[in-house]
């Protein structure tokens, strides 16, 4: 996927919310287990780089949301969280 299009999908996630526009309380790495990209919506296949994301969650149901995302979606999703004070 272009550039363009990964900053893209970034902006819309950070737009509907489904990943934060913060710092992750934590991040990991590995190899793919198939699940989806929360930025493209592709599974991280087998032989790909990952990226874990975990966002602390407090109040009424406290825990730890972990999203997965290739190594460039990640990046677009970093940069674009960045512009806009993230």
């Amino acid at each position: 996927m272009e550039e363009q299009a990964l900053r893209a999908k970034a902006r819309e996630v950070l737009q509907t919310g489904k990943l934060p526009n913060r710092r992750p309380d934590r991040t990991s790495g590995g190899t793919g287990e198939g699940a989806p990209c929360a930025v493209c919506e592709l599974p991280i296949e087998y032989d790909q780089l990952k990226f874990e994301i975990h966002f602390a969650r407090n109040g009424d149901n406290p825990g730890l949301d972990k999203h997965h995302a290739h190594i460039r979606c990640f990046a677009a999703w970093e940069f674009e969280r960045g512009r806009n004070g993230g």
